[in-house]
């Protein structure tokens, strides 16, 4: 299963998410692939130093590089997770295909619309926040996947 993270510039919250899932899935024995993009990063960026501290305190590496969501990305996702509403919205509007395979993090994981809260510029506290609470949607993103993968 491949599943691809998107937030706005690759830097915070996209990648936070994809190293909690990878590290969540081994941990669950789900078998995965995971990326991240932003739509509008730049490619090559940095992850911010706080998301990068935020996850060292957790013991997940996290050495990134940002990257600029494409049509490629896109179509080889099985599953595409936004941060808001509006990138999903952003998505759906530019790439048709997308569609069916696009959701917010929150929307799929709890069923309940909502944003994920962007750290971008706010202190190693409001990066830690940003984690915990992707920490405990991505729990509950990998069970309804594995619940999914059973059941099918």
């Amino acid at each position: 299963m491949k599943i691809l993270f998107v937030c706005t510039g690759n830097t915070c919250r996209s990648p936070m998410a994809q190293a909690l899932f990878a590290s969540i899935a081994q941990d669950k024995g789900l078998e995965v692939t995971v990326k991240s993009a932003g739509i509008f990063a730049s490619d090559a960026g940095k992850a911010s130093p706080q998301a990068v501290e935020a996850l060292f305190e957790k013991s997940i590496p996290l050495n990134h590089s940002s990257a600029k969501l494409t049509e490629d990305l896109l179509r080889e996702a099985d599953y595409v997770f936004t941060m808001t509403m509006q990138h999903k919205q952003l998505i759906v509007e530019q790439y048709a295909h997308a569609k069916d395979k696009t959701f917010t993090l929150k929307e799929f994981a709890t069923g309940a619309e909502g944003d994920v809260s962007d750290p971008f510029g706010g202190s190693l506290s409001v990066y830690q926040e940003t984690r915990d609470e992707l920490e405990g949607l991505l729990h509950q993103l990998a069970e309804k996947l594995k619940k999914d993968r059973t059941s099918s």
